[in-house]
């Protein structure tokens, strides 16, 4: 490991996290057109997790520091405002940084394991949990707008058989999501990134 790796995070990277972790959150906001439909509700977590593998790598890459994915994982959970949701973004931050602790912080393998599990925890938070398991408690609190007949299909699907083909979908996507940042950032921010 690097000497980076064991140095402490300063107020400036931080802020960097924050910063772009706030990007992912704006992301995961700007999709709330997916809605539209039973199978985009599904969907969304499947093209979060092809989208937001750039933001985390350039976390990954550029703060090298212990903490830097957990707070990446705190801050979206947070700002999903939905308990289970906070609860296994930020378990998932604890693995990924015990994955990134074992196997070096800035290492493309370590994240891509990391980023994977992220967003399988995410997808379960987000979208596994509140349409497969606690549906009925969900729509009572929901209220009557638009999008209830689009959730409740959405929900059928999940409790029928989409939910291993979600979690699949996730998983592939996530890889991709994966390749895409890993690229992107030994081409064009930082060439010599740990790929091991």
């Amino acid at each position: 490991m690097q000497t980076a790796n064991t140095q402490k995070l300063k107020v400036k990277d931080i802020i960097t996290v924050v910063l772009l972790s706030l990007i992912n959150v704006v992301i995961f906001f700007a999709g709330s057109f997916l809605y539209s439909t039973p199978i985009t509700i599904l969907l969304m977590p499947i093209v979060y997790s092809l989208v937001e593998g750039i933001i985390f790598f350039m976390i990954g890459v550029k703060v090298r520091k212990r903490g830097a994915i957990l707070i990446y994982c705190f801050v979206r959970g947070v700002l999903g405002s939905f308990l289970p949701y906070i609860i296994l973004y930020i378990l998932a931050g604890v693995i990924a940084e015990l994955i990134l602790w074992k196997i070096g912080y800035g290492n493309a393998k370590g994240l891509t394991i990391s980023y994977i599990i992220i967003q399988i925890f995410a997808c379960i938070g987000s979208t596994i949990y509140p349409y497969a398991i606690i549906f009925e408690s969900m729509i009572e609190s929901a209220g009557a707008d638009g999008r209830v007949e689009n959730v409740t299909q959405a929900a059928e699907i999940l409790q029928s058989w989409g939910t291993p083909i979600l979690l699949a979908g996730v998983i592939i996507s996530a890889f991709l999501g994966a390749l895409i940042g890993k690229k992107i950032m030994k081409k064009h921010l930082l060439p010599d990134m740990q790929t091991r």
